[in-house]
């Protein structure tokens, strides 16, 4: 289960709860700007993954959204931090190329 609160994510899995403050990069907010993608979204798309994909190469994870978009983050501590924000076309571009030698589907 996730619970999105204030800028929080929290992980509840059994009996373990995890809260994670969640950080925009500087290049995740200027791609959201360029893209019109709203903060909201990308909060929904961390909160309610339709799909989780773990990239072995850059130790990441991407969570999509059902609002066609995509969004790497990285865990830092109890930090998730947004790296990029990427359109569902540029998420499927990267799937296609590299697919199972770099990409782990989660969910």
């Amino acid at each position: 289960m996730y619970i999105l609160a204030e800028n929080k994510l929290i992980f509840s899995e059994r009996r373990a709860i995890v809260m994670f403050k969640i950080k925009l990069s500087r290049h995740a907010k200027d791609r959201m700007k360029e893209r019109n993608i709203k903060e909201e979204d990308v909060y929904e798309a961390l909160h309610n993954p339709v799909q989780l994909v773990y990239d072995s190469w850059n130790d990441v994870y991407i969570a999509v959204s059902t609002k066609n978009i995509a969004v790497p983050y990285s865990l830092k501590g109890n930090v998730l931090e947004v790296l990029t924000v990427l359109s569902k076309k540029e998420y499927e571009a990267l799937m296609s190329k590299f697919g199972r030698k770099r990409y782990k589907v989660l969910t």
